[in-house]
Parts: C-alpha cells; sequence; structure tokens
C-alpha cells in the first residue's frame, strides 16, 4: 500500500508539474513579446523616417496578433484573419449543422506557441479556467490564479468564446455578458474588451496614415503606442488609492507576473 500511494503521489506531482511548466512557459513568452513590442515602438518614437515608424509599428502588430499586418508593403485591409484562425476553435465543438454550412476544414493554428499575445493570453486563461471537473484545477493557488486571469483579462479583453443558440442550432458567440455584475466604471473603461487591443488599433492607425513626410507627427503617434504599452504592463490605479492591484481595471502583465510568481508558474 505504501508503494501504491507513492507511486501515486509520484504522478500528481509529475502532473502539476508539467502543467505548471506548460502555463509558465506561456505567461514567460507573452511576457517577453511584450518587453518586445515595448522595444519596438520606442524605435519607432525615435525612427529616423516615417517608414521606420511603420517598420517597427508593424513589428508592434505582429508581437500583438502573432502575424503581420502586411501593410509595409501594400496598402488596404490588414491580414486579421477570423476567429476560427486565431481562437483555435474547432467545429466540433459545435452543431453539425453549422459545420455543414461554414465549412468543416480544421483551424490552421493548434499549437499555442505560434499565437502571438492575444492568442497566448487567451490560450493561458483557458488553461486556467477549466471545467470543474479538470484534474489540474487544484494543482494552483486559487487566490494566485484569480489575480493573475483578472489581470490578464485587463489586458487581453474580459470576453470569451461561449455558444448561443439559434433556431436550435448551437453556434459560437463572442460572450461579455456574464460579466453583467461588472460596476459601471467597467463598461466605461477600455478594460472590458482589453488594453491590448489599444495597442494593435494605434499600429494600424500608424501603417494606415499617409503622413506626407511628417516625421513628427508620424513620431508623435508613436510615442502614444509606446504609451499603450506600458499601460498594458503597469496596469492603471483605477480608484485612485496609490496602488495598482491584481483586479479588474486595474492589474496589468506585471501583476500577472507577479501572481504567476505566487502560483509557483515562473
Amino acid at each position: 500500500m505504501t508503494r501504491l500511494l507513492t507511486i501515486v503521489l509520484m504522478a500528481i506531482l509529475a502532473t502539476a508539474c508539467g502543467y505548471r511548466t506548460v502555463i509558465g512557459g506561456h505567461v514567460a513568452a507573452i511576457l517577453e513579446m511584450t518587453t518586445a513590442a515595448h522595444e519596438a515602438a520606442t524605435k519607432a518614437a525615435n525612427a529616423a523616417t516615417v517608414a521606420e515608424v511603420k517598420q517597427q509599428a508593424d513589428v508592434v502588430y505582429t508581437y500583438v496578433w502573432g502575424i503581420s499586418s502586411g501593410l509595409v508593403r501594400h496598402s488596404g485591409a490588414a491580414s486579421m484573419h477570423g476567429w476560427k484562425t486565431r481562437w483555435q476553435s474547432t467545429f466540433t465543438d459545435f452543431d453539425p449543422a453549422f459545420a455543414a454550412r461554414y465549412g468543416n476544414a480544421p483551424p490552421q493554428i493548434t499549437d499555442p506557441e505560434d499565437l502571438g499575445i492575444v492568442g497566448r493570453g487567451r490560450y493561458i486563461r483557458r488553461a486556467l479556467t477549466a471545467e470543474p471537473d479538470n484534474p489540474n484545477e487544484d494543482l494552483l493557488p486559487k487566490q494566485s490564479v484569480e489575480r493573475l486571469v483578472s489581470s490578464l483579462n485587463n489586458v487581453i479583453g474580459w470576453t470569451r468564446m461561449d455558444n448561443g443558440v439559434t433556431k436550435a442550432e448551437l453556434q459560437p458567440r463572442v460572450d461579455l455578458t456574464y460579466q453583467w455584475d461588472a460596476p459601471k466604471a467597467f463598461w466605461q473603461s477600455s478594460a472590458d474588451t482589453g488594453w491590448l487591443f489599444e495597442v494593435q488599433a494605434q499600429a494600424l492607425n500608424i501603417l494606415k496614415s499617409n503622413y506626407h513626410g511628417d516625421l513628427e507627427t508620424a513620431r508623435q503617434h508613436a510615442r502614444d503606442l509606446v504609451a499603450l504599452v506600458e499601460k498594458c504592463r503597469e496596469g492603471i490605479d483605477a480608484n485612485h488609492d496609490g496602488t495598482i492591484s491584481a483586479v479588474m481595471m486595474e492589474g496589468g502583465l506585471n501583476a500577472v507576473m507577479l501572481a504567476a510568481q505566487e502560483a509557483g508558474l515562473l
């Protein structure tokens, strides 16, 4: 019995270590990518030409979304791609009727390591807020996980992929209504949809703007881009109490890092 118990405990420990390593690796990756995005935005703010400003803005976009905008060499729409590509969704989650109408090809991206900050962040959140019967659920301290997820949500957005029923057909939905009891200030902030998308939008603004050689305006837009990346890293003192807590509307990626360290992920 003692030997069997030892084997079981070792198996549980191995599972816990493996789980922590995987999640911790993705947390470390988004922290590194954010640092790289900040460096690119800073280069754009100090660039010698408008073309260089745009090149570095595209680097920022790539770190956020995991793929270049395609706007450095060509004008037009950015390469956003649909939910099936970047959300790592499969039609097996929904009704066969939905799959029949929209196609049943597998998602183009199945490895989180091929995603940018947004995609990896969503992967981390999904792993840490899995179903109640997930055997890994109790392997991490819950309070640290709550702080990590809340801060991460401020950065990548509180929206999540869920499902809804239309004409008796189960379909994918982007869901934010599960936060219906959030304070009014939340809905008036940009934390609901995620600060990181302000970064993405500003990068696109720079890429799509015709500056007509006005380098100073381009640099100013890049300085604004730097500030948006810094907000994602540092968070906001939303209640003006002198501290940035790992809660809704406040915590950023620095808070994510601290919570991950508390949870033994880093």
